[in-house]
């Protein structure tokens, strides 16, 4: 088992006094080199799974384990992709991905050299390695801050709605090159989401979760075949997921917008 939540609750202290519970009781087992995607109405604590992963949120309740060790903290073995691009302005391309490796501290400047021309290849970057941020795209912003948590060779990728801010065209794209990249050496990942199609697309198993407090609704597994192209989403197994897990996130919808739909 790569890592496992056990009965996690996460309660957050109001600034009026009083609490709010943000998850309740979630429980997963992720195996090593699966790609699990989290899907769920927004404020359900999908991202907050993703902190208290990492080890930047403590669980009220519950623990989290990575590879049989009690997470407490954030380390090396795990890496974190935020939705947005969190490169550093004033570093080049090539800079920005190597950053994680000069914190690290454990490679000659020559093997970071290569280990960082490696993953700018792999990402499709090649030729932009001395521009700076503001001369990139946004999808050419993601695929830094990917190659950047890729070139630390962590255990398992946190994802954290990493495309929800490009355009639909680039998000595709990117979804598509994600799929590539882990093909290549099957890391986990463990990918947060609103959108149905990129979650099926990409997942071996989803995770659906209710509205708030979050809990996991319904665990999916995802029977089909890699590696996947953008034409699965025609196939009729793709297509009765998606319908499926919109099926099970409507009623938690609706609790959100209207009060209508939840059962007590």
């Amino acid at each position: 088992m790569q890592i496992e939540f056990r009965q996690v609750t996460v309660v957050f202290p109001q600034p009026k006094g009083g609490s709010f519970v943000a998850v309740d009781g979630f429980e997963l087992q992720v195996e090593k080199g699966e790609f699990v995607t989290i899907v769920g109405p927004s404020g359900c604590g999908k991202s907050t799974m993703l902190l208290v992963a990492d080890g930047l949120i403590r669980p009220t309740a519950g623990q989290v384990f990575f590879e049989n060790k009690l997470v407490t903290a954030p380390g090396p073995d795990r890496a974190l992709v935020f939705q947005e691009f969190a490169l550093l302005p004033w570093r080049t391309v090539e800079s920005n991905v190597m950053l994680g490796l000069e914190l690290q501290k454990k490679r000659s400047p020559t093997e970071m050299r290569n280990v960082v021309n490696h993953y700018i290849q792999l990402v499709g970057l090649r030729g932009f390695e001395h521009h700076y941020p503001h001369q990139l795209s946004g999808g050419m912003r993601q695929r830094v801050g990917l190659a950047r948590a890729l070139a630390v060779n962590p255990a398992i990728l946190l994802m954290d709605e990493p495309f929800a801010a490009l355009d639909a065209q680039t998000r595709e794209i990117m979804s598509e090159e994600l799929l590539r990249i882990w093909e290549e050496d099957k890391k986990t990942v463990l990918f947060v989401t609103h959108g149905i199609e990129e979650a099926v697309y990409l997942a071996d198993r989803i995770v659906v979760m209710s509205s708030q407090p979050g809990r996991v609704k319904e665990i999916i597994r995802v029977d089909l075949p890699r590696p996947r192209g953008l034409a699965i989403k025609d196939d009729p197994e793709f297509v009765r997921l998606r319908r499926h897990i919109w099926n099970l996130l409507m009623k938690e919808v609706r609790w959100q917008v209207d009060g209508r739909g939840k059962t007590p």
